[in-house]
């Protein structure tokens, strides 16, 4: 009985040894994971589909979860999908993307702070919001200097994005953010040779041709193993941009061609266009214009189609300006209007003024670096106060000088371009004014409507003849005052003036709306209730609820959508 006891505690020993060793390795086989089931839910999400209620569904489990951090991501995800839906800045995403940076500081989780950041940062750099970016970036580089890369999501991505940004502003020290993204890009992939493409440009960009080819041909070896003829094409334009520096235009040319050819067949409209402008450059440096304004064309169609694409239309339109030579002065004159409104737009988006205004911001932040280091270092040795003195005067008269110096090559522009912004301004107050006079005078008309209302249920009490006849009048009076279809017609000119981006997004996503809806959605949009909408349309207000209710059933599902796009003002 005894050995039995003793067998039987053994066995109970050794079960919970081995439970409690399996539990803890499962543990730690989790906490090691978590960042890998990070990244493998970002990079499924990372060519999302225009389709927020989709993405909604698919991302339930991360909202649903009682883990903080799938909360976070939900919002980040989510902002990216209105980000790809409205195809412009909007206020949704910029909620979420404030949202999940909020949260994750909250959090205190460095990797996600990180990510969530650099997330935004994406966004706001490929809309070009250059700057309000620069700062975010700055902060996110700090950030990402007090974690190991291992511990970071995503950490090559990190690197190539900082290495992006600091190329934008032409610091040197893209390349270094390269070469580390690189370490961690170890298997031949879409990403390294981008990578290897981007380390050839900033060679380029420092003249440095040799290391610029070198990297070129790197990346395009690995483009070609891997059969990704998008990267492949892109490699060949800026292989046309070291012969065009080397002087051999002909080489250049050709390999534009390809490029252009490539950007074709793939519909990779942004690379179509970069390549089409660099090859009409050429084009012109041979003298060879009968291809010219068929090109020029094509970049300036692809240039209009996004807003974001401003300083490439800007190029377009220089080199029309350039090829008209004054041959044709009405033409010209409408060219250069054009200009000067793109001018002004990218004054204060991604033109040439941020990006200066961006790298003096990096340099500054530089300098700023630099003194807190020496400033540290002066105070152990109080025997070096007069340098620490001398340093700081002139880190301070340096960062002066260097912000002096770049406004003082945009003053010119900037004068000249000042008058235009303010007759812009008042073209775009009168254009504004149209529909904001119209809603006042719908307004109007609902308190007018209220008080014959009144004096008709009044003159119901009485049944004189006198009394009936004035009743029939007021009758009339009324019946004048709804919306009649002449009235709707104006109105609606009015408010797609105004609204035309909205407008044309409900009609795009929402095919199956008749004109009776368009009223009540429209009249929406510009925050009229049940009352002034039953008034106006000369219905009950029950009706108009009605016919809120009847939509909802109609979209079904697309319901939330419509009323997400109309808040979003």
């Amino acid at each position: 009985m005894i050995f039995c006891t003793k067998k039987a505690t053994l066995f109970f020993v050794l079960y919970a040894f081995v439970f409690f060793t399996k539990l803890h390795a499962r543990e730690l086989s989790s906490s090691s994971d978590l960042i890998k089931n990070i990244e493998s839910i970002i990079l499924k999400e990372k060519n999302t589909k225009k389709d927020t209620i989709a993405l909604k569904k698919r991302l339930s489990y991360l909202k649903e979860s009682s883990n903080k951090k799938s909360h976070i991501l939900y919002d980040a995800l989510l902002a990216n999908g209105f980000s790809t839906f409205f195809d412009k800045t909007n206020k949704r995403s910029e909620y979420y993307f404030l949202k999940s940076i909020e949260e994750a500081k909250k959090h205190n989780d460095p990797a996600l702070l990180i990510w969530t950041q650099l997330n935004y940062s994406q966004y706001l750099y490929y809309y070009c919001q250059i700057d309000k970016l620069i700062p975010i970036v700055l902060e996110t580089m700090e950030e990402s200097n007090k974690i190991d890369p291992l511990d970071m999501i995503l950490p090559q991505e990190t690197f190539k994005f900082f290495g992006w940004i600091m190329s934008t502003v032409e610091d040197d020290s893209a390349i270094n953010f390269y070469k580390k993204s690189m370490q961690y890009l170890t298997k031949p992939s879409s990403e390294s040779a981008g990578v290897l493409n981007a380390i050839g440009n900033c060679y380029l960009r420092n003249k440095d041709l040799s290391n610029a080819m070198r990297y070129l041909n790197e990346s395009e070896a690995v483009a070609l193993k891997i059969g990704d003829s998008i990267r492949y094409a892109k490699i060949l334009g800026d292989k046309a941009l070291i012969y065009e520096k080397k002087g051999n235009l002909k080489a250049a040319s050709d390999l534009l061609k390809q490029d252009i050819s490539y950007s074709k067949k793939f519909k990779i409209d942004r690379n179509e266009m970069y390549a089409s402008i660099l090859f009409a450059k050429i084009l012109l440096k041979l003298k060879d214009t009968a291809q010219l304004e068929k090109i020029l064309d094509r970049a300036g169609e692809i240039a209009s189609s996004k807003s974001y694409y401003r300083s490439s239309l800007k190029e377009v339109i220089e080199l029309k300006l350039i090829i008209l030579n004054g041959k044709n002065s009405a033409k010209e004159l409408i060219l250069r209007r054009q200009l000067k409104l793109i001018e002004e737009y990218l004054l204060k988006t991604d033109g040439n003024t941020v990006l200066q205004r961006s790298y003096w911001l990096v340099q500054k932040k530089k300098h700023d670096d630099n003194t807190r280091k020496i400033q540290l270092q002066l105070e152990q040795e109080a025997s070096m106060k007069k340098i620490y003195i001398i340093i700081l005067l002139l880190t301070i008269v340096l960062s002066f000088t260097t912000y002096h110096s770049l406004n003082k090559r945009l003053i010119s522009k900037k004068i000249k371009l000042e008058n235009d912004k303010l007759f812009f301004e008042k073209m775009l107050k009168d254009a504004n004014s149209n529909i904001d006079t119209y809603a006042e005078y719908l307004k109007n008309k609902n308190k007018k409507i209220s008080i014959l209302e009144n004096e008709l249920n009044e003159l119901k009490n009485f049944s004189s003849e006198n009394i009936q006849d004035e009743n029939g009048k007021l009758q009339e009076i009324l019946n004048s005052h709804l919306m009649t279809d002449e009235n709707w017609g104006a109105f609606k000119r009015a408010f797609i003036k105004q609204h035309g981006d909205f407008y044309n997004t409900i009609i795009e996503n929402f095919p199956e709306l008749k004109e009776s809806n368009l009223k009540i959605i429209m009249l929406q949009k510009l925050d009229f209730n049940n009352y002034e909408m039953s008034n106006l349309l000369g219905v009950t207000i029950d009706a108009i609820k009605k016919s809120k209710q009847r939509l909802k059933k109609k979209l079904g599902d697309k319901y939330d959508l419509l009323f997400e796009i109309i808040d979003n003002r």
